[in-house]
């Protein structure tokens, strides 16, 4: 039964992979016999960990746990599935959406989904292709897009995990200028076909919410993006030699505002102290699973944020 306010999340989970070597992706770090030593405890320990903050996520606006979650850095169906029967999330009825993309190191995103409140109409992953110095075309993050009926509305939902700033941000801007172009693409595709579509962007975009890129396509779709006034407050979500940035993000259409059904409420950062570093100069920090190859046996180096909508 839908309870009368909801909460929508998305939350990065820092190389969320299994303990097997695929030949196909470079994973071999993320093995017992690799370079960081990711043995079946480990993951089993990380697994429990992220299923019991996503029952947690927005309990104190709804008292339940959110109505879906977007996920990025997650390797295969195989995390998914030991993720959604830990005993933790196994009472919610969480299901998965998810595709294998053609992401270097096997990194996907995915959405896990309450089957017994949201229908999952149609989904489909649209690729990112970009091409390096020499003019060759790669792949990084798929976009993830997923159809989904909830209490008599149709929600269109696009997952995203923009690339990264490892190269410098001036070098790597060009690259999250595509993904925002392809993005935009997507949602005038809908566009045609429903002009009144209702839009969840979801996503870790690596970059903060007044980037260009990512304010030209809210501006231009007429779309509200919350996180913009959080980091406007100096929060974020993650934090990189002391500054914090808020790279995750969800955006919605303007007619979370103004029209007849689900209305957006609040947008927050789910930084309880348990995901927190607590001691040093890192204090309060993402508690992160790996620091460079150390293990530290923390959650991620993100914190998950999140909506409310009610009725």
């Amino acid at each position: 039964m839908m309870t009368q306010n909801i909460s929508i999340a998305f939350y990065n989970l820092e190389n969320f992979f299994d303990i097997y070597n695929d030949p196909h992706t470079a994973d071999d770090p993320f093995t017992p016999k690799g370079l960081m030593h990711w043995v079946k405890k480990r993951f089993q320990r990380k697994s429990k960990k992220i299923a019991y903050t996503i029952t947690q996520i927005g309990l104190g606006d709804t008292h339940e746990p959110p109505l879906f979650i977007g996920l990025a850095e997650v390797e295969n169906k195989r995390v998914l599935k030991q993720l959604v029967h830990q005993k933790f999330l196994r009472p919610y009825a969480y299901d998965y959406v998810h595709f294998d993309s053609g992401d270097r190191r096997g990194m996907d995103v995915a959405l896990l989904y309450r089957k017994d409140l949201a229908q999952v109409l149609e989904s489909k992953a649209y690729p990112l292709i970009l091409y390096n110095n020499a003019g060759k075309p790669y792949r990084t993050r798929d976009i993830l897009y997923v159809k989904v009926g909830i209490s008599g509305e149709i929600w269109h939902v696009f997952i995203n995990h923009w690339p990264s700033r490892r190269e410098g941000d001036f070098e790597s801007d060009f690259k999250r200028q595509e993904a925002a172009e392809k993005l935009s693409e997507l949602i005038d595709y809908v566009y045609y076909e429903q002009p009144d579509a209702k839009f969840v962007i979801l996503g870790d975009f690596n970059t903060d919410p007044d980037d260009p890129h990512l304010n030209e396509l809210v501006k231009k779709k007429q779309f509200l993006n919350p996180a913009l006034s959080l980091f406007q407050q100096k929060k974020g979500s993650l934090n990189h030699h002391g500054d914090w940035h808020l790279f995750d993000q969800i955006i919605l259409s303007a007619n979370f505002s103004h029209h007849a059904g689900f209305q957006f409420e609040t947008f927050g950062i789910f930084n309880r102290e348990y995901l927190k570093i607590w001691h040093g100069k890192q204090k309060g920090q993402p508690y992160r699973t790996y620091k460079g190859r150390f293990y530290q046996g923390g959650y991620s180096d993100h914190f998950p944020v999140y909506a409310v909508l009610g009725e």
